[in-house]
């Protein structure tokens, strides 16, 4: 079982009782005692629960955030769908991988489901995920350097010698987001500096990922990152418009649909 399956476990049993036994945990999902704590000791410092002899407890300041799930809120529908693209995506990864994770909400979900993964590597514009991860010993993470502008909590302008050296780099796997996908623009965000990091991120892997809730699709945003048919694997949900559908059909690009319900 998995960190943030495990995280989940636990905070559905905390929801249910008000509290949970790190024995309890241990007898449900067959994970050893440190592992349990080191989970507990996660849980504890994204102020989901606090500690207790022998558990968790629900802290008064959070009884009533019913949908706070992975460090992020679950505020609507969109969020919703987030939540489960980051769940097929963390999937993905394998023990020993080195991956590249994008900024987005959906980014930084998948982060904070990878403590569980043993050696992987990850190199990031999120600072967010970089918080996600900071504490996670199995995992080496990177920070890409550069700008970061005012409300943004990412590096939004790489470095000149941090891109030239990042071509150095290869990932078994890149995770990204963009702000919107329709199928003459493409593949759009707001920010165009964002740009060249896109084109140069997608070089240097063997698999590309764009996460897409249903909520991004027919949305164009300010700069072209990528055409409609940039080679990639989509994870996204079945309310996907069925002309999206049937395009990454023709083109044979792979779509993973997941069930909201």
């Amino acid at each position: 079982m998995k960190y943030w399956e495990r995280e989940k476990l636990i905070l559905d049993r905390i929801a249910e009782n008000g509290s949970v036994s790190l024995t309890e945990i241990c007898e449900m999902t067959d994970a050893s005692t440190a592992t349990v704590r080191r989970d507990f000791e996660m849980i504890q410092s994204k102020g989901l629960a606090e500690r207790s002899h022998g558990g968790l407890h629900i802290p008064e300041r959070v009884k009533q955030r019913k949908n706070y799930i992975n460090g992020t809120e679950i505020l609507d529908d969109s969020d919703r769908e987030k939540l489960l693209i980051a769940q097929e995506a963390a999937a993905q990864v394998k023990p020993g991988e080195s991956i590249f994770i994008g900024a987005g909400k959906t980014c930084n979900m998948l982060a904070s489901m990878l403590h569980g993964i043993e050696r992987l590597t990850v190199v990031t514009t999120s600072i967010t995920a970089v918080l996600e991860l900071a504490e996670c010993p199995n995992v080496s993470v990177t920070l890409l350097g550069g700008d970061v502008h005012t409300g943004k909590s990412y590096i939004e302008t790489l470095d000149n010698d941090l891109s030239h050296t990042l071509r150095g780099y290869f990932f078994d796997k890149v995770f990204v987001t963009v702000e919107g996908v329709d199928l003459e623009r493409g593949y759009t965000v707001q920010d165009k500096n964002r740009t060249q990091m896109y084109s140069q991120i997608s070089r240097m892997t063997r698999r590309m990922y764009m996460l897409l809730d249903s909520f991004k699709f027919d949305k164009r945003a300010f700069a072209t990152v990528y055409p409609p048919e940039k080679p990639c694997r989509i994870i996204s949900t079945r309310n996907m418009p069925q002309k999206f559908v049937q395009y990454y059909a023709q083109h044979g690009i792979p779509c993973t649909l997941l069930a909201t319900e």
